[in-house]
């Protein structure tokens, strides 16, 4: 498997919604800045609105914005914070939100995020990031296990799916004991990240997805992470951050 970046690539609308106010942030800014070259804006709840690296470019747009609070449960198809979101992104930032690739970027941690049912419901649903049959959102979820600092352990560790942890905080030490910074990701470290994404797919068996309708290998990884931690009270590190770089033709694999 060859894996490259695209930096030339019109990617049109994207919005991220995130469930941290700073790490995740930090890292899709240092991706879509840094390593890629597009205009970011974002929208957290304790810094207000700010936009990076502007440009005039209208066929690229990076909008990044926080989940009202660390809980699942904002991105249900009930929820009034997206409904409040998108008004808010149309009528305040000219944000075209029918014509946006979405993704959520959310940790399983089983202390912040509790209701496995309702997280499996979502998998179920939010499966393309652009249109979903059958439910009112669009957007596809992505979880980490347990945090997004997998992320940035699969940039710098071999095998980083064979590492543990039961908590993102046990996860915070580990990667401070062994000097690993998100602040240090760049080209290499991102294909780096995508062959421990594909490593940890071939040990689960997943040998085959579908990037358009993402559910049911997404809901695969869901059951086997769900299986470590009921076995060991442990989740083996893998975030699918990549996935949506995938989605968006950044990363191409061939």
């Amino acid at each position: 498997m060859n894996i490259a970046l695209n930096k030339d690539k019109s990617i049109g609308k994207v919005i991220y919604i995130v469930e941290g106010g700073k790490t995740e942030p930090y890292i899709l800014h240092k991706l879509f800045t840094k390593v890629f070259d597009y205009q970011v804006e974002m929208l957290l709840r304790d810094k207000g609105y700010y936009k990076y690296n502007s440009k005039e470019n209208a066929t690229s747009q990076v909008f990044v914005v926080n989940a009202e609070e660390s809980n699942i449960k904002n991105i249900d198809k009930n929820s009034e914070f997206l409904d409040n979101l998108f008004i808010e992104l149309v009528e305040h930032y000219d944000f075209d939100i029918d014509n946006s690739a979405m993704f959520y970027l959310f940790d399983r941690d089983n202390q912040s995020n509790t209701d496995a049912q309702m997280i499996e419901m979502l998998i179920n649903s939010l499966t393309n990031s652009r249109e979903n049959q059958n439910y009112l959102r669009p957007g596809l979820l992505l979880l980490s296990y347990p945090s997004i600092e997998s992320f940035t352990l699969s940039n710098f560790c071999k095998d980083s799916f064979s590492e543990k942890f039961r908590l993102g905080s046990d996860l915070k030490i580990f990667l401070n004991e062994k000097s690993i910074n998100h602040q240090k990701i760049n080209e290499e470290t991102l294909i780096s990240a995508t062959e421990e994404l594909l490593k940890a797919f071939s040990v689960m068996g997943i040998n085959n997805y579908d990037i358009d309708n993402f559910g049911d290998c997404n809901i695969d990884i869901f059951h086997y992470e769900e299986a470590s931690f009921s076995r060991e009270k442990l989740y083996r590190a893998l975030s699918l951050v990549c996935i949506s770089l995938i989605d968006l033709g950044l990363i191409e694999l061939t």
